[in-house]
C-alpha cells in the first residue's frame, strides 16, 4: 500500500472511533487511547506516535472536521481529544477516487493478477480463514482489515442514518454456509477493535443491543424513525468487546516471531525477555488463521490444541498445491 493510502486509511480510522467517541462514557479520547485502539498508529515510537497524529489531527481539521483539544483534570497535564458537536455537521459524504480505492481495497485485489497467483497457491485455504498474502512486493502478510471491504456506499448509508435518527435494514449473512436474513436496527455507531469493525444499535428483532461485524452486512437501507438511543453511560468499545467475549473462544498463547515480520500478530502480544511473543485472552480462530498466514515467521509454541489447528490449516493449505 502507498503512504497515501495508508495515511487515508489511518485517518478514516481516526474519524470513525471520533464519530464513535460521542457515545462513549468519557466522551472523549485520549493519546493513549488512539495508540492501543486505532488502526495504524501501534508499533510507533512515541515521538514518531505524537508527530503522525499531530498531522492526522491538523488534516482532519483541515477537512472540515471539528476537533478540540483540552487538558484533562487529572493533574498529569493529560492531553484529550473530542468533536465539537455544536459545530459539527455532517455533510453529504463524497469520496475522491483514492479514498475509495482504499475503502475498496480488497475488491480491487480480485481484478488484478495478485489474485490468480494467489488462487493457484494452497493460499486459498487460508484466505477462505480470513487472512491473504500480499504477493506485490514481498513474501509479508496482512490480515485484511475490514476497513479496506467496506463500501462507500454502506459507509454513507450508516452514518446518513445515525445522524438523521433513522432506522437502518440489511441482510445479515453470519457465514457463507447460511443463507443471508434481513435485519431491523437503530443504528447507534461504527466501532472498530483490532482492525475490525462493527455496526453497533438496538435489534429491533431481537429487542436488545447488538453488534454485527460490518463485512457480513450488506443491502442497507434507510428507514423510518430511530426510537432507541443510546443508553446513558453505555461504552460502546466496552459493549463490542463484550459481545466478543460472550461469542469468542479467548486462548492464551505463545508464539515465537521472526524480527520485522508479522507486525499485526506482534500488535496483540507482548514481547518477553527471552524473544518469544505472549498472548492472552485473543480469539483462538483468528490466532489460528493469523499465525498460518504468517507461517513460517510465526511459530506457535503452545498451546497444542492452537499448534495443532494450525499445522491442519498449513496442510490443507499444502494440499491445494499438490
Amino acid at each position: 500500500m502507498s503512504d497515501r493510502k495508508e495515511d487515508l486509511e489511518r485517518q478514516i480510522n481516526l474519524t470513525f472511533a471520533f464519530l464513535s467517541a460521542g457515545s462513549y462514557s468519557r466522551k472523549f479520547l485520549t493519546q493513549a487511547w488512539i495508540r492501543d485502539n486505532v488502526g495504524g498508529y501501534k508499533g510507533l515510537t512515541d515521538g514518531a506516535f505524537r508527530r503522525k497524529l499531530q498531522r492526522d489531527l491538523a488534516y482532519l481539521r483541515r477537512v472540515g472536521v471539528p476537533i478540540e483539544q483540552f487538558t484533562l483534570d487529572t493533574g498529569d497535564n493529560q492531553q484529550a481529544y473530542r468533536l465539537s458537536q455544536d459545530s459539527y455537521e455532517l455533510p453529504e459524504v463524497e469520496f475522491t477516487p483514492e479514498e475509495a480505492a482504499v475503502l475498496g481495497m480488497a475488491g480491487e485485489m480480485g481484478q488484478n493478477q495478485e489474485l490468480g497467483a494467489f488462487a493457484r497457491s494452497g493460499w486459498t485455504k487460508l484466505a477462505a480463514a480470513g487472512a491473504h498474502r500480499d504477493l506485490s512486493r514481498n513474501t509479508a502478510l496482512t490480515n485484511a482489515g475490514d476497513l479496506r471491504t467496506l463500501s462507500a456506499r454502506n459507509l454513507d448509508t450508516i452514518i446518513k442514518a445515525r445522524h438523521r435518527t433513522k432506522q437502518i435494514t440489511f441482510s445479515y449473512q453470519y457465514s457463507q454456509t447460511v443463507p443471508p436474513v434481513t435485519r431491523r436496527m437503530d443504528p447507534w455507531a461504527l466501532v472498530p477493535e483490532h482492525d475490525r469493525i462493527y455496526l453497533v444499535g438496538f435489534d429491533l428483532d431481537r429487542d436488545a443491543p447488538r453488534s454485527f461485524r460490518i463485512t457480513r452486512v450488506s443491502d442497507i437501507e434507510v428507514g423510518g424513525p430511530a426510537t432507541h438511543p443510546i443508553p446513558e453511560g453505555l461504552d460502546l468499545q466496552d459493549f463490542v468487546r463484550a459481545q466478543l467475549r460472550h461469542k469468542s473462544v479467548l486462548v492464551d498463547a505463545t508464539l515465537r516471531i521472526t524480527p520485522d515480520r508479522a507486525v499485526e500478530l506482534k500488535a496483540a502480544g507482548v514481547e518477553q525477555p527471552d524473544g518469544t511473543w505472549l498472548f492472552n485472552d485473543v480469539d483462538r480462530q483468528w490466532l489460528v488463521t493469523t499465525a498460518a498466514a504468517h507461517a513460517p515467521e510465526a511459530v506457535v509454541l503452545e498451546p497444542e490444541d492452537v499448534i495443532n489447528d494450525v499445522v491442519h490449516l498449513l496442510r490443507a493449505a499444502q494440499q491445494e498445491v499438490v
